[in-house]
């Protein structure tokens, strides 16, 4: 569901994600081996380095200094997703994931939920064929069942292009839809249908979408490193015009028949899975995490 070809956000958290499988086993919060296979050969050559914790660490410290809490609110982000889908999954019979604006995504290949679950990845139709041809290098037999719907945001919705198939099974599935980085006016135009779409599927539905607290638009030297990472994003196309009050999530939600289960933004998520250390983890706290059930 990407709003175009260009995928330096979904670049950028796949690098994040491959720096954290270089650590130990013991102290990394998640492994993605696939995460590596989708960047250029210089980052590559930097995630080898990784393996080196000074050199990891020095990466670190560079990512820090030019994007401000970007690297450790990724990891914390990254994992909470993954515990609230695999808790879905185990403990509120989740059994279908469609994963909007899928870009670089592995959960489906790996996460080890144990459970049968059907994932269902939605985007661009260039970025699905670069994505599939890197992971057909690596998993020569899927795990776990995988559909691919393509969408180009500048030219259809989503109602219109996902099989029917799908929507017949609509009442034999749960599903958990996940939309990353919703901060765009183009991708809320979207959301809206996106809303009322999922209004035809049964009660328990959720929804997890993460987004930008809308003040940090509206006063953006407020806000440490926000105007660097906002200018890297513009150069790129994938520049923020949009984003949503936390303090009137609850209403937003409940407008679109949707309870809040969750919401939060860096600095809470991180502390969940950092601990003390992340008092001294600075930047990206506006950046926020919101999961929401149909009612």
């Amino acid at each position: 569901m990407n709003r175009a070809p260009s995928t330096k956000s979904g670049t950028y958290m796949a690098l994040f994600r491959a720096m954290e499988s270089t650590k130990p086993a013991e102290e990394r919060l998640f492994y993605d081996p696939y995460a590596a296979a989708f960047l250029a050969g210089y980052h590559q050559t930097l995630i080898a380095g990784c393996n080196i914790p000074f050199v990891r660490k020095l990466l670190a410290a560079y990512i820090q200094l030019r994007w401000p809490g970007t690297h450790t609110a990724a990891i914390a982000r990254t994992k909470l997703i993954d515990d609230m889908i695999v808790q879905a999954v185990c403990e509120q019979d989740i059994n279908q994931i469609i994963i909007l604006s899928a870009t670089f995504d592995t959960r489906a290949h790996r996460l080890n939920i144990g459970r049968p679950v059907s994932f269902v990845e939605v985007d661009h139709p260039e970025t699905q064929y670069f994505k599939q041809s890197k992971l057909w290098e690596l998993i020569q037999s899927p795990a776990v069942h995988l559909d691919y719907v393509k969408l180009d945001m500048n030219k259809e919705h989503l109602a219109d292009v996902i099989s029917p198939v799908l929507l017949k099974q609509r009442d034999h599935y749960k599903t958990l839809f996940l939309w990353e980085n919703l901060s765009t006016c183009l991708e809320a135009q979207h959301a809206e249908a996106m809303f009322r779409f999922i209004r035809s599927f049964p009660s328990g539905t959720q929804v997890i979408v993460t987004y930008p607290d809308r003040a940090v638009l509206e006063n953006p030297h407020q806000y440490k490193g926000f105007s660097r990472i906002n200018k890297t994003l513009h150069r790129a196309g994938e520049g923020w015009d949009y984003g949503l009050d936390p303090q009137n999530i609850t209403a937003f939600m409940h407008e679109r028949n949707m309870k809040v289960l969750y919401d939060g933004g860096a600095d809470r998520y991180r502390a969940e899975y950092f601990g003390e250390k992340s008092q001294d983890m600075k930047g990206y706290e506006y950046f926020r995490v919101v999961r929401s059930e149909l009612r």
